[in-house]
C-alpha cells in the first residue's frame, strides 16, 4: 500500500460536458478547441511511461529506491483522454451550428488506444509490403 501511495499524482480530469455547452457562440466553441488541441499536444508526450518506468524497474531490481519514482496512476493519461472527450463533444456543437472552423484542425481525435492500433496495423502493412517486394525479387 505504501509503494502504491507513491506511484504518480491523481489524476484531475477535466469536466467532459459542462452545461450551457451546447448554446455556446461558434467563437467560444473554436477559442476552446483550439485550447484543448495545444493542451494536448503538450501533454501527448506524458501519457506514455511504459518505457520510463521499464526504466525505473530495471534499476529497482538492483535497488529498492527507483520504484518509489514509478509512476503506477497514469494520471496524464486520464486527463489527455478527458480533454480528447471534452474536445470531440465540442466538435460535435460546432458542427451541428456549421460554424467556421477555419484556422484550426477540426477532426475527431482517436484515443491513444486506437492511435496505438493504428500504428500498430501500419506497421504490420509496411511489413507485409516489404515482403511482398522482397519475394517479387527472388
Amino acid at each position: 500500500m505504501f509503494l502504491t501511495g507513491c506511484a504518480g499524482r491523481k489524476a484531475n480530469p477535466i469536466a467532459i460536458y459542462l452545461p450551457g455547452d451546447e448554446k455556446r457562440s461558434c467563437d467560444g466553441l473554436k477559442m476552446e478547441i483550439a485550447q484543448l488541441q495545444a493542451d494536448m499536444q503538450r501533454m501527448l508526450p506524458k501519457t506514455s511511461k511504459e518505457f520510463t518506468n521499464a526504466l525505473w524497474a530495471t534499476a529497482g531490481f538492483f535497488l529498492i529506491a527507483p520504484y518509489f519514482f514509478m509512476d503506477l496512476k497514469d494520471a496524464e493519461k486520464t486527463e489527455f483522454d478527458a480533454m480528447r472527450r471534452r474536445h470531440n463533444r465540442l466538435l460535435m456543437f460546432a458542427a451541428n451550428k456549421n460554424c467556421d472552423m477555419s484556422g484550426i484542425k477540426a477532426e475527431r481525435i482517436p484515443s491513444i488506444e486506437e492511435r496505438k492500433a493504428a500504428a500498430k496495423s501500419q506497421t504490420e502493412s509496411k511489413v507485409l509490403e516489404n515482403k511482398a517486394v522482397n519475394n517479387n525479387i527472388r
